[in-house]
This record gives C-alpha cells, sequence and structure tokens, in this order.
C-alpha cells in the first residue's frame, strides 16, 4: 500500500458517519488507469 493510499483512506474515515457505533472507516483504492476512489461508512 503506498502511503498516499493510506493518507486518503485515514482523510476520508475523518468523514465518515457513524453515530451509533463510534466505528469510522475509510477506504481508498487506486484502479489501474491511476484514478483514486474513496468511501466511507455511513
Amino acid at each position: 500500500m503506498s502511503d498516499d493510499l493510506l493518507a486518503r483512506a485515514q482523510a476520508a474515515a475523518e468523514r465518515a458517519y457513524a453515530p451509533y457505533s463510534h466505528y469510522l472507516v475509510g477506504a481508498a483504492i487506486r484502479a489501474r488507469n491511476g484514478r483514486v476512489y474513496e468511501g466511507v461508512n455511513v
């Protein structure tokens, strides 16, 4: 895993919404074309 993807996943986790569990999850993946997709739990 690259440092860039890790940093983006951590930044995404800060935007997660988990009012009950308070378990914030962030993810980042780089596609073959180089584009990075980020996601969070809601």
